[in-house]
């Protein structure tokens, strides 16, 4: 798996879909605060794994972030590691 670095800051605007795993789709900023890595305004670096698609992505509400659930979708991602 290849893993990515980034510099984001922590955003409640953009699409989610799934938790834990995130579709490739999925906005960086607003997945990093649904996750936990980021808090909304924080600026930090985020370090993101690619991984394979999912049969099926589970959404939840966490960090004040609603994810949506999704069917199958062919790219993934995770996130590694963050700091501020």
């Amino acid at each position: 798996n290849q893993n990515y670095t980034f510099t984001a800051t922590g955003s409640t605007s953009g699409s989610v879909w799934g938790t834990i795993i995130y579709t490739d789709d999925s906005n960086l900023a607003t997945a990093a605060v649904h996750a936990g890595v980021l808090t909304v305004g924080q600026t930090g670096t985020i370090i993101v794994m690619v991984l394979a698609g999912q049969s099926s992505y589970a959404g939840s509400v966490q960090n004040g972030i609603t994810a949506w659930s999704y069917g199958s979708w062919a790219g993934s991602y995770r996130f590694v590691i963050a700091s501020g």
